[in-house]
Protein backbone atom coordinates (compact mmCIF):
# COMPACT_ATOMS: atom_id res chain seq x y z
CA UNK A 1 0.00 0.00 0.00
CA UNK A 2 1.26 3.39 -0.76
CA UNK A 3 -0.33 5.52 1.46
CA UNK A 4 -2.37 4.72 4.63
CA UNK A 5 -4.46 7.10 6.64
CA UNK A 6 -6.40 5.47 9.42
CA UNK A 7 -8.93 8.03 11.74
CA UNK A 8 -7.24 10.51 11.24
CA UNK A 9 -8.10 14.44 12.66
CA UNK A 10 -6.45 17.49 12.97
CA UNK A 11 -7.96 20.67 15.30
CA UNK A 12 -7.27 24.64 14.53
CA UNK A 13 -8.25 26.22 18.15
CA UNK A 14 -12.30 25.26 18.28
CA UNK A 15 -12.38 24.30 13.81
CA UNK A 16 -12.31 21.12 13.14
CA UNK A 17 -10.27 20.34 9.70
CA UNK A 18 -10.43 16.53 9.75
CA UNK A 19 -12.36 13.92 12.06
CA UNK A 20 -11.63 10.58 11.58
CA UNK A 21 -10.84 9.93 8.08
CA UNK A 22 -9.31 6.92 6.70
CA UNK A 23 -8.35 6.09 3.08
CA UNK A 24 -5.78 3.77 1.69
CA UNK A 25 -3.78 4.63 -1.41
CA UNK A 26 -2.55 1.62 -3.33
CA UNK A 27 0.47 1.74 -5.39
CA UNK A 28 -0.03 2.60 -8.94
CA UNK A 29 -2.88 4.16 -8.62
CA UNK A 30 -4.80 7.61 -8.89
CA UNK A 31 -6.79 9.01 -6.14
CA UNK A 32 -8.73 12.10 -6.23
CA UNK A 33 -9.94 14.64 -2.95
CA UNK A 34 -12.89 16.41 -4.02
CA UNK A 35 -14.12 18.80 -2.53
CA UNK A 36 -14.63 22.77 -1.87
CA UNK A 37 -12.24 25.01 -0.13
CA UNK A 38 -12.56 24.20 3.60
CA UNK A 39 -13.35 20.57 3.31
CA UNK A 40 -10.19 19.20 4.71
CA UNK A 41 -8.56 18.18 1.45
CA UNK A 42 -5.01 20.65 1.82
CA UNK A 43 -4.93 19.26 5.81
CA UNK A 44 -5.36 16.02 5.09
CA UNK A 45 -2.29 16.19 2.01
CA UNK A 46 0.10 18.19 4.82
CA UNK A 47 -0.25 15.73 7.06
CA UNK A 48 0.22 13.00 4.18
CA UNK A 49 3.57 14.69 3.42
CA UNK A 50 4.73 15.07 6.92
CA UNK A 51 4.66 18.27 7.06
CA UNK A 52 1.66 18.85 9.66
CA UNK A 53 1.00 16.26 12.88
CA UNK A 54 -2.34 14.95 13.28
CA UNK A 55 -3.85 15.27 16.71
CA UNK A 56 -4.96 11.90 16.40
CA UNK A 57 -4.26 8.86 13.71
CA UNK A 58 -2.11 6.85 11.79
CA UNK A 59 -0.11 8.06 8.61
CA UNK A 60 2.04 5.70 7.05
CA UNK A 61 3.45 6.41 3.28
CA UNK A 62 5.74 2.90 1.94
CA UNK A 63 4.59 1.45 4.88
CA UNK A 64 6.40 4.06 6.89
CA UNK A 65 5.69 7.32 9.24
CA UNK A 66 6.34 10.50 7.87
CA UNK A 67 7.25 11.83 10.91
CA UNK A 68 9.43 9.37 12.03
CA UNK A 69 11.30 8.02 9.12
CA UNK A 70 11.93 11.87 7.49
CA UNK A 71 13.91 9.25 4.91
CA UNK A 72 10.77 8.54 3.34
CA UNK A 73 9.86 12.08 2.53
CA UNK A 74 12.33 11.82 0.00
CA UNK A 75 10.30 8.97 -2.23
CA UNK A 76 7.43 11.93 -2.09
CA UNK A 77 6.56 14.85 -4.36
CA UNK A 78 4.28 17.38 -3.00
CA UNK A 79 3.25 20.44 -4.93
CA UNK A 80 1.25 22.64 -2.94
CA UNK A 81 -1.43 24.99 -4.06
CA UNK A 82 0.63 28.04 -3.55
CA UNK A 83 4.01 27.23 -4.89
CA UNK A 84 6.87 27.43 -2.51
CA UNK A 85 9.72 28.28 -5.04
CA UNK A 86 12.04 30.92 -5.34
CA UNK A 87 10.74 33.51 -7.63
CA UNK A 88 14.51 34.95 -8.16
CA UNK A 89 15.58 32.10 -9.86
CA UNK A 90 14.11 30.13 -12.99
CA UNK A 91 12.00 27.20 -13.14
CA UNK A 92 15.17 25.03 -13.85
CA UNK A 93 16.72 26.28 -10.46
CA UNK A 94 14.17 25.35 -8.55
CA UNK A 95 13.57 21.98 -9.68
CA UNK A 96 17.51 21.42 -9.63
CA UNK A 97 17.75 22.29 -6.08
CA UNK A 98 15.01 20.73 -4.59
CA UNK A 99 15.59 17.24 -6.62
CA UNK A 100 19.60 17.78 -4.87
CA UNK A 101 18.05 18.60 -1.37
CA UNK A 102 16.14 15.22 -1.64
CA UNK A 103 18.99 13.30 -2.55
CA UNK A 104 19.07 13.03 -6.24
CA UNK A 105 22.39 12.57 -8.43
CA UNK A 106 22.88 16.27 -10.01
CA UNK A 107 23.34 14.55 -13.62
CA UNK A 108 20.23 12.43 -13.23
CA UNK A 109 18.32 15.39 -12.08
CA UNK A 110 19.02 17.67 -15.12
CA UNK A 111 18.21 14.70 -17.57
CA UNK A 112 15.08 14.13 -15.19
CA UNK A 113 13.87 17.60 -15.22
CA UNK A 114 14.56 17.93 -18.99
CA UNK A 115 12.19 15.01 -19.65
CA UNK A 116 9.40 16.01 -17.25
CA UNK A 117 9.99 19.43 -19.41
CA UNK A 118 9.11 17.82 -22.49
CA UNK A 119 6.48 15.81 -21.23
CA UNK A 120 4.63 18.64 -19.83
CA UNK A 121 5.32 20.53 -22.94
CA UNK A 122 6.83 23.48 -21.08
CA UNK A 123 8.54 26.51 -22.88
CA UNK A 124 12.28 27.84 -22.98
CA UNK A 125 11.14 30.65 -20.56
CA UNK A 126 11.35 27.60 -17.92
CA UNK A 127 15.17 27.80 -18.32
CA UNK A 128 15.36 31.18 -18.59
CA UNK A 129 12.76 33.58 -16.78
CA UNK A 130 12.99 34.19 -13.20
CA UNK A 131 9.30 32.98 -11.80
CA UNK A 132 8.84 36.54 -10.77
CA UNK A 133 8.34 38.00 -14.43
CA UNK A 134 6.21 34.09 -15.06
CA UNK A 135 2.51 33.57 -15.07
CA UNK A 136 0.27 31.55 -12.51
CA UNK A 137 -0.10 29.25 -15.06
CA UNK A 138 4.10 28.76 -15.50
CA UNK A 139 4.67 28.82 -11.97
CA UNK A 140 2.03 25.83 -11.77
CA UNK A 141 3.63 24.11 -14.29
CA UNK A 142 7.62 24.50 -12.37
CA UNK A 143 5.98 23.34 -9.17
CA UNK A 144 4.78 20.22 -10.58
CA UNK A 145 8.28 19.86 -12.33
CA UNK A 146 10.03 20.40 -9.33
CA UNK A 147 8.26 18.66 -6.92
CA UNK A 148 8.88 15.22 -9.50
CA UNK A 149 12.62 16.42 -10.07
CA UNK A 150 13.80 13.84 -7.86
CA UNK A 151 11.86 10.88 -9.20
CA UNK A 152 9.68 10.40 -6.30
CA UNK A 153 7.13 6.66 -6.26
CA UNK A 154 4.43 9.06 -4.66
CA UNK A 155 3.25 12.41 -6.09
CA UNK A 156 0.62 14.55 -3.78
CA UNK A 157 -1.16 17.45 -5.87
CA UNK A 158 -2.99 20.32 -4.66
CA UNK A 159 -5.01 22.00 -6.86
CA UNK A 160 -2.63 20.96 -9.68
CA UNK A 161 -4.87 22.50 -12.64
CA UNK A 162 -6.43 25.64 -10.89
CA UNK A 163 -5.47 29.01 -12.68
CA UNK A 164 -4.86 26.81 -16.02
CA UNK A 165 -6.43 27.55 -19.40
CA UNK A 166 -8.52 25.20 -20.99
CA UNK A 167 -6.03 23.70 -23.63
CA UNK A 168 -2.86 23.90 -20.31
CA UNK A 169 -5.31 21.80 -18.15
CA UNK A 170 -5.86 18.92 -21.10
CA UNK A 171 -1.96 19.14 -21.17
CA UNK A 172 -1.39 18.36 -17.54
CA UNK A 173 -4.20 15.51 -17.60
CA UNK A 174 -2.18 14.02 -20.44
CA UNK A 175 1.04 14.17 -18.44
CA UNK A 176 -0.49 12.55 -15.13
CA UNK A 177 -1.81 10.04 -16.90
CA UNK A 178 1.84 9.58 -18.74
CA UNK A 179 2.79 9.67 -14.85
CA UNK A 180 0.22 6.76 -14.01
CA UNK A 181 1.56 4.84 -16.94
CA UNK A 182 4.96 4.90 -15.26
CA UNK A 183 3.62 3.32 -12.17
CA UNK A 184 3.43 6.21 -9.80
CA UNK A 185 1.35 6.71 -7.34
CA UNK A 186 -0.55 10.15 -7.41
CA UNK A 187 -2.91 11.60 -4.35
CA UNK A 188 -4.61 15.04 -5.89
CA UNK A 189 -6.64 17.35 -4.40
CA UNK A 190 -9.43 19.34 -6.24
CA UNK A 191 -11.94 21.56 -6.49
CA UNK A 192 -13.28 20.73 -10.09
CA UNK A 193 -15.21 18.03 -10.54
CA UNK A 194 -13.98 18.00 -13.93
CA UNK A 195 -10.20 17.07 -12.99
CA UNK A 196 -11.75 13.64 -10.81
CA UNK A 197 -13.70 12.35 -13.74
CA UNK A 198 -10.87 12.36 -16.06
CA UNK A 199 -8.39 11.57 -13.92
CA UNK A 200 -9.41 9.43 -10.54
CA UNK A 201 -9.73 5.51 -10.09
CA UNK A 202 -11.24 6.33 -7.20
CA UNK A 203 -13.26 9.85 -5.90
CA UNK A 204 -12.95 10.72 -1.75
CA UNK A 205 -15.39 13.03 -1.36
CA UNK A 206 -15.19 15.64 1.57
CA UNK A 207 -17.29 17.80 2.86
CA UNK A 208 -16.42 19.56 6.48
CA UNK A 209 -13.32 17.60 7.44
CA UNK A 210 -15.04 14.38 6.78
CA UNK A 211 -14.78 11.47 4.31
CA UNK A 212 -18.48 11.17 3.03
CA UNK A 213 -17.89 8.85 0.03
CA UNK A 214 -15.45 6.58 -1.85
CA UNK A 215 -15.46 4.79 -5.39
CA UNK A 216 -14.85 5.53 -8.98
CA UNK A 217 -16.36 8.00 -10.88
CA UNK A 218 -18.69 5.46 -12.59
CA UNK A 219 -19.36 3.80 -9.05
CA UNK A 220 -20.32 7.15 -7.79
CA UNK A 221 -22.72 8.33 -10.32
CA UNK A 222 -24.43 4.63 -10.59
CA UNK A 223 -25.40 4.80 -6.39
CA UNK A 224 -26.99 8.06 -7.53
CA UNK A 225 -30.51 8.01 -7.03
CA UNK A 226 -30.95 9.15 -10.42
CA UNK A 227 -29.15 9.15 -14.09
CA UNK A 228 -30.40 12.83 -15.55
CA UNK A 229 -30.04 16.50 -15.12
CA UNK A 230 -32.29 19.02 -16.99
CA UNK A 231 -31.09 22.21 -17.22
CA UNK A 232 -33.29 25.38 -17.38
CA UNK A 233 -31.29 28.98 -17.46
CA UNK A 234 -33.44 31.47 -17.37
CA UNK A 235 -33.46 35.13 -18.67
CA UNK A 236 -34.57 36.89 -15.63
CA UNK A 237 -35.11 35.32 -11.96
CA UNK A 238 -38.15 32.70 -12.47
CA UNK A 239 -41.25 33.39 -10.36
CA UNK A 240 -41.53 31.29 -7.03
CA UNK A 241 -44.58 29.54 -7.78
CA UNK A 242 -42.59 28.24 -11.34
CA UNK A 243 -39.59 27.29 -9.07
CA UNK A 244 -41.72 25.20 -6.72
CA UNK A 245 -43.43 23.42 -10.12
CA UNK A 246 -40.28 22.36 -11.64
CA UNK A 247 -38.86 21.46 -8.26
CA UNK A 248 -41.80 18.45 -7.96
CA UNK A 249 -40.51 17.19 -11.08
CA UNK A 250 -37.21 16.30 -9.37
CA UNK A 251 -35.68 13.83 -7.15
CA UNK A 252 -36.25 14.41 -3.70
CA UNK A 253 -37.66 17.65 -5.06
CA UNK A 254 -33.43 18.96 -4.80
CA UNK A 255 -32.99 21.29 -7.46
CA UNK A 256 -29.22 22.58 -8.10
CA UNK A 257 -28.96 26.62 -8.84
CA UNK A 258 -26.39 28.42 -9.47
CA UNK A 259 -27.06 32.15 -11.82
CA UNK A 260 -29.96 31.35 -12.96
CA UNK A 261 -29.75 28.51 -14.26
CA UNK A 262 -31.77 25.32 -11.90
CA UNK A 263 -30.88 22.16 -12.37
CA UNK A 264 -33.74 19.38 -11.95
CA UNK A 265 -32.78 15.28 -11.20
CA UNK A 266 -35.03 12.89 -13.30
CA UNK A 267 -35.24 9.43 -13.99
CA UNK A 268 -36.28 9.51 -17.61
CA UNK A 269 -34.85 11.70 -19.88
CA UNK A 270 -38.52 12.25 -21.33
CA UNK A 271 -39.15 14.30 -18.02
CA UNK A 272 -37.62 17.16 -20.10
CA UNK A 273 -40.86 17.68 -22.10
CA UNK A 274 -42.89 18.06 -18.67
CA UNK A 275 -40.35 20.95 -18.05
CA UNK A 276 -41.31 22.58 -21.53
CA UNK A 277 -44.88 22.45 -20.68
CA UNK A 278 -44.36 24.57 -17.40
CA UNK A 279 -42.86 26.83 -18.94
CA UNK A 280 -45.37 26.95 -21.91
CA UNK A 281 -48.25 27.35 -19.31
CA UNK A 282 -46.81 30.10 -17.72
CA UNK A 283 -45.46 31.97 -21.00
CA UNK A 284 -41.90 31.97 -19.18
CA UNK A 285 -38.93 32.13 -21.51
CA UNK A 286 -35.78 30.07 -21.22
CA UNK A 287 -32.69 30.82 -22.70
CA UNK A 288 -31.40 27.19 -22.53
CA UNK A 289 -33.47 23.83 -21.65
CA UNK A 290 -31.68 20.50 -21.82
CA UNK A 291 -31.02 17.16 -20.61
CA UNK A 292 -27.35 15.66 -19.71
CA UNK A 293 -26.23 12.85 -18.15
CA UNK A 294 -25.17 13.66 -14.44
CA UNK A 295 -21.86 14.27 -13.47
CA UNK A 296 -19.41 13.95 -9.77
CA UNK A 297 -20.71 18.07 -9.14
CA UNK A 298 -24.44 16.36 -9.03
CA UNK A 299 -22.99 13.76 -6.59
CA UNK A 300 -21.57 15.86 -4.84
CA UNK A 301 -24.30 18.30 -4.66
CA UNK A 302 -26.59 15.37 -3.63
CA UNK A 303 -24.53 13.83 -0.85
CA UNK A 304 -23.20 17.00 0.72
CA UNK A 305 -26.28 19.88 -0.33
CA UNK A 306 -23.01 22.08 -1.29
CA UNK A 307 -22.14 23.09 -4.93
CA UNK A 308 -18.74 22.72 -6.09
CA UNK A 309 -17.27 25.65 -7.10
CA UNK A 310 -15.85 26.35 -10.44
CA UNK A 311 -12.95 28.76 -11.70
Amino acid sequence: MAIELTNITKRFNNIVALSEVTHKVPKNEVHVLLGPNGSGKTTLMKITCGIIKPDKGIVKVLGKNPFEDVDIKAKMGYSPQDALLYDDLTGYDNALIYAIINGADKRDAKKRIKELTDLLQVGKWFFKRKLKTCSGGMIKKTSIITALAHDPEVIILDEPTSGLDPNSRRELWDFIIKLKNRKKTLLIATHLFEDAEVLADKVVIMHKGKKIAEGSPEELKRNYPCKYAIDVEFIKEPPKNIVNELRRLSIEQKVLTYGLTYRLYVDDPADLNKVSKILEKHSIRAIRCEVKNIGLDDVYFMLTGAILGGE
